[in-house]
């Protein structure tokens, strides 16, 4: 076996392990979260309210308003620097491996390009976003408790 066909072997291994470790992260995240709903919901069953602790960001959005949008706003402009930064990267590395300029500015141009649309999307989130205490009338408050059940029409007793 030449040294070429040996690393192609040992890459494609290292991929589908990555990807078995994944698949097996991802699955056991979704038995977690599954068990915690499950626990939640037999709380709610049994009248109890559930601790801030159980669902945290639903708590957040009650104790500081208009929270989604800034997270929105930090997760757009964090991927796009992220994809800026691998099309500066695509570029570098497809111009010296086909030594031509064009080709590289092509590629990552566009994923720069497509970075920089991510970057402006974060701009209009936090544009969009209103000041603090513009509308605090409008939430909603913490619960308080399982409401009692409604008395049944009277066309239902006997």
């Amino acid at each position: 076996m030449r040294e070429s066909d040996v690393i192609l072997i040992v890459i494609s291994m290292v991929i589908f392990a990555g990807v078995g470790v994944l698949w097996l992260a991802m699955a056991s995240r979704r038995a977690f979260r599954e068990m915690e709903h499950r626990e939640r919901l037999a709380m709610i069953q049994r009248g109890l309210v559930p601790s801030p602790e159980s669902d945290p960001l639903g708590f957040e959005m009650h104790v500081e308003p208009f929270t989604g949008d800034a997270l929105k706003a930090e997760r757009w402009r964090t991927a796009g620097i992220l994809i800026i930064g691998l099309g500066l990267a695509l570029i570098v590395l497809l111009t010296f491996t086909a030594r031509d300029f064009s080709i590289g500015l092509g590629v990552g141009g566009a994923f720069v390009v497509l970075g920089a649309a991510f970057l402006l999307s974060s701009y209009q989130y936090q544009q969009r976003r209103p000041r603090p205490g513009a509308r605090l009338s409008a939430r909603r408050p913490f619960p308080q408790g399982p409401t009692p059940p409604s008395d049944p029409p009277s066309s239902f007793m006997p």
